[in-house]
């Protein structure tokens, strides 16, 4: 593999636990030092520990799925290969030790084209919701932080204005 692909997946793994951790750190760092002053600003802190709630198993839902999707890939890219080999006139060996004939090496050709087919779909379906996951991940975590934002300002302005 390429030094640099190589790089950018390690980079790439690395950002995904890291955000993964943040937005559980940030959750309970803000339900520990939540301080509620009236029931506006409740509800709105309370929002952000569901957002970021959500945010998390969205993301620990897509790393479930990341490991299912490289399998998937490792035994597509194998029975692309077997099919490549088949096809280039490589003998085939059967189940039972012996080489197959023509007629059953375009009958395994066949299959391995519909279990190629299969798994493609199957593949492209994994990786829809993951994107799907990713895009909630990280737009919750956002929400959640502008929401955090406003409820400790809002903590902020109240307690600044009973002072006056």
């Amino acid at each position: 593999m390429d030094q640099n692909v190589d790089h950018a997946i390690q980079t790439q793994q690395k950002f995904e636990f890291y955000f993964l951790a943040l937005v559980f750190t940030v959750l309970g760092l803000c339900i520990q030092t939540s301080q509620f002053s009236s029931e506006i600003q409740s509800v709105v802190e309370i929002g952000a520990w569901v957002c970021l709630f959500l945010s998390g198993i969205a993301g620990l839902s897509r790393m479930e799925w990341i490991p299912v999707l490289y399998e998937h890939y490792s035994r597509l890219t194998t029975e692309k290969s077997f099919a490549r080999e088949a096809k280039g006139g490589r003998s085939v060996i059967g189940e039972s030790g012996e080489h197959l004939s023509d007629e059953e090496v375009r009958q395994y050709i066949g299959r391995a084209e519909e279990r190629i087919e299969e798994r493609s779909e199957l593949m492209k379906g994994i990786e829809q919701r993951g994107k799907i996951k990713y895009l909630l991940h990280k737009w919750l975590f956002v929400v959640a932080l502008g929401l955090l934002v406003i409820s400790r300002a809002w903590n902020l302005w109240c307690s600044a204005g009973s002072r006056y």
